[in-house]
């Protein structure tokens, strides 16, 4: 793929890190996992740790992404710091993997909200026909990408926002007999103390998927205008702009209802807390409504995810770590093939895959991927000292430290919370490089 000078500007950037974040996360996450904590400081508090990591983490990604502005992203980067083993592992787990289950929540979520509007659609069949059509639109090439994003982006943004104030409004404004945010369920008990904590750091693993796809622009990199510049400020910009919009989702939320009782009638968490809440702030028709606006949403969110998600199999065929048929691209420059075996990928996880199961793998994936991310920092700087960088991370090192010790902790936490955690990922480790001769083809590129 050529770098040109009609790429991705400022504007643009900003928009990839918006609309591929903010999508079903935040309005479907919070209900799986609030009626375990079953305090609202402590629902506020989870999003907090969650957004920290984030942010913390794209501080290393803006400097690494402005030193090494190749489409690729996250991969290069641990490519260029590392052998080619661990890249590989690390490209599978990051593309075919963890983008390939966290998409396929999203469309998943999308499939079950055109089901609430037009019931003789299948989840499924509804679902599989979006991604068939937005892998069509990105196949034109990034420049017809883009417009769609950039228009489907401002209008999710908006939509959200009235969210927000509506939902605030109804509750701060409205009839003082309303029992918003009164806990019902008397009997519930919330963890306190230590377990707490524990309980917090682990659910912050499940609210990290709502920040999924913050590193999608530093996939696009080699077709972004003026990288050093661009890359900081539209991840920084648009991480703070997004984790602040998602505490006042949550605070509506918690102020509607008391987590203790975000519980459905099967006994579990709700999953759609989105629609429900909507529909305790406006009555029934606004759950009709909320999924409407909900699709659209959903729309921009799976199509930037498509987009991006194929750039890590294209870049590790082209580095010779997958084959090469993928590192083809269509006469618009777009990894045509790359994106083909995206969309197939997605509709098999999307079929065979339940929508916990999704949230589970992507969070165990995102704890596979933090360590290696976060020492590519540290092994760059003292490999290549002289290399330029236009961004360079604040408080270095503390930044990132503190990163790989909060990596650390979630990890221990993932582990001693299920006992097959740990065999599931470690299977995962294993089968990806049982895999490797199979798929290693052509010819190895230097890292450089």
């Amino acid at each position: 793929m050529k770098q040109q000078k009609e790429g991705l500007g400022l504007f643009s950037s900003l928009v990839i890190v918006v609309t591929t974040v903010i999508g079903a996360g935040i309005f479907t996450t919070t209900g799986y996992f609030a009626s375990d904590l079953g305090s609202p400081w402590a629902v506020l508090l989870t999003w907090v740790v969650t957004s920290v990591i984030a942010i913390l983490s794209a501080l290393s990604i803006a400097e690494l992404g402005a030193m090494i502005p190749k489409s690729g992203g996250d991969y290069m980067f641990v490519r260029r710091a590392f052998s080619s083993r661990i890249s590989y592992l690390f490209g599978v787990i990051s593309g075919p993997a963890a983008w390939t289950v966290g998409t396929a929540f999203v469309a998943g979520t999308l499939g079950k909200h055109l089901n609430n509007l037009i019931p003789q659609v299948p989840q499924v069949v509804g679902a599989s026909v979006a991604i068939l059509i937005l892998v069509m639109i990105h196949l034109r090439g990034v420049k017809t990408g883009a417009i769609f994003n950039n228009t489907t982006t401002l209008l999710k943004v908006f939509l959200i926002l009235g969210f927000v104030i509506a939902g605030l409004g109804m509750v701060l404004l409205g009839d003082e007999s309303a029992t918003f945010g009164i806990q019902q369920n008397v009997a519930a008990e919330s963890p306190q103390g230590w377990r707490l904590l524990e309980k917090i750091f682990y659910y912050s693993i499940f609210a990290q998927f709502a920040f999924a796809g913050y590193n999608a622009l530093v996939l696009m990199a080699g077709e972004v205008r003026d990288p050093g510049k661009n890359i900081p400020r539209s991840l920084i910009y648009g991480l703070g702009g997004v984790a602040l919009l998602y505490l006042l989702v949550t605070l509506v939320f918690v102020l509607v209802t008391h987590p203790a009782d975000m519980v459905g009638a099967d006994g579990k968490g709700i999953a759609d807390l989105g629609t429900f809440t909507a529909d305790r702030l406006f009555g029934d028709g606004a759950a009709t409504l909320f999924d409407v606006l909900f699709v659209l949403i959903l729309i921009s969110t799976l199509s930037s995810c498509i987009q991006v998600s194929a750039r890590i199999s294209w870049r590790m065929a082209c580095e010779g770590q997958l084959p090469t048929l993928l590192g083809r691209s269509n006469n618009h420059d777009a990894p045509a093939n790359a994106l083909m075996l995206q969309a197939v990928l997605l509709i098999l996880a999307v079929v065979f895959l339940e929508r916990p199961q999704l949230l589970l793998l992507n969070g165990m994936c995102t704890l596979l991927l933090d360590f290696p991310l976060a020492l590519a920092i540290f092994r760059l700087r003292r490999m290549e000292p002289d290399t330029p960088r236009p961004f360079r991370v604040p408080l270095y090192p503390w930044v990132p430290m503190v990163r790989i010790v909060l990596a650390i902790y979630v990890g221990y936490v993932f582990i001693i919370e299920d006992r097959w955690n740990g065999p599931l990922a470690f299977g995962l480790i294993v089968l990806i490089l049982m895999l490797q001769p199979l798929l290693v083809r052509g010819t190895k590129e230097s890292r450089r």
